[in-house]
């Protein structure tokens, strides 16, 4: 979430993450967060790397591709996603050429130092129109570029709002809004993931009235959805698995799924507490890092992203400055166990 937009209203009880049958599933050992810098008190790249490395924290999602950010992760090990900004997909979309330049400039300099895995294509481009057009011919050109470079071990993909579905509830009946055939393709065809944004907070914040808290942050000791035979005790794999049931209805059963937002203010609303925030991040750590799964695709580790690695006093609203684990001075904003 640059801007949190994972609250789609249509929505009142479910959602998760899970197989029925055997496939290829993303990495999930290490939990990954997202590390923005929109405040105006950040801490030194070499300090926050190291930050990552003393708390166990094996993945970071870079929303631009930062190159002091790039250089600090040298020979870290831990895991990136580089993003490509909105303002640059029309440029990229339409001129191979700049979408050469933009991975000879940004990835190639670091590629044999830095463990970049992913790269994210814009960002929730579907809540804004007017990108839509440049979306996949930009991952298209990323893709070419890449293999230009002899870098396809690079995954290309872009991250998805909940907005991207039309419905949601039950998770069975999970169906995209847009046209998500030729995307899907892509990340069929390149063995790449698809991103997806998972806000429970959103969902029950904005339904109070049929969502329960302890369904919203996993304290759920019974079943609270069953869908067709499918249980569910909490909303995150309910929301899961409602994109894997859209995936499903177009066509593409198995690809794998990233979640490349999910967290939980400690501030800014009613429902945005500490105690909150630290119970549902400590509970999403160790629902995705175990070997759970959802009720669609059990048994799997869950590659994800926690937002954010800070809080940024410079984000657009109150709520959105207080996703951090972590104060901009490196202090825990609560406790966290980033181990399963």
């Amino acid at each position: 979430m640059t801007s949190p937009q994972g609250n789609n209203r249509c929505y009142a009880l479910a959602f998760l993450i899970v197989i029925s049958f055997s496939i290829t599933y993303a990495d999930g050992e290490k939990i990954g967060v997202c590390y923005g810098m929109l405040s105006n008190s950040m801490p030194s790249k070499s300090d926050v790397v190291n930050l990552l490395k003393t708390r166990n924290i094996g993945k970071v999602r870079l929303y631009e591709a930062n190159r002091d950010a790039l250089q600090a992760l040298k020979s870290s090990g831990i895991e990136v996603i580089v993003g490509v900004g909105n303002n640059e997909l029309q440029k990229i979309a339409g001129d191979q050429a700049a979408a050469n330049g933009w991975v000879n400039d940004n990835i190639r300099p670091f590629s044999s130092s830095v463990n970049i895995k992913y790269i994210a294509v814009g960002n929730e481009v579907y809540a804004n129109s007017g990108l839509v057009q440049y979306l996949l011919p930009a991952m298209n050109n990323i893709q070419t570029a890449l293999r230009n470079a002899n870098l396809q071990n690079i995954k290309v993909s872009t991250p998805h709002a909940m907005s991207v579905l039309s419905k949601s509830y039950p998770p069975s009946q999970g169906a995209f809004g847009p046209d998500m055939s030729g995307i899907l393709k892509f990340l069929s065809d390149n063995g790449s993931p698809f991103m997806a944004h998972v806000y429970p907070y959103f969902s029950y914040r904005d339904n109070r009235n049929s969502i329960s808290a302890d369904y919203a942050l996993f304290r759920s000791a019974k079943t609270v959805v069953n869908d067709g035979g499918r249980m569910y005790k909490n909303l995150f794999d309910a929301m899961v698995d409602s994109y894997i049931s859209a995936m499903e209805k177009v066509g593409h059963p198995n690809i794998p799924i990233v979640i490349t937002e999910s967290g939980w203010p400690s501030a800014g609303s009613a429902v945005a507490t500490v105690d909150s925030a630290r119970t549902y991040n400590n509970n999403l750590i160790k629902h995705v890092l175990s070997t759970a799964g959802t009720p669609k695709r059990p048994e799997r580790t869950i590659e994800t992203f926690i937002f954010a690695l800070f809080n940024e006093n410079q984000k657009g609203s109150e709520e959105e400055r207080h996703f951090g684990l972590f104060e901009t001075n490196k202090s825990p904003v609560y406790p966290v166990n980033f181990s399963p």
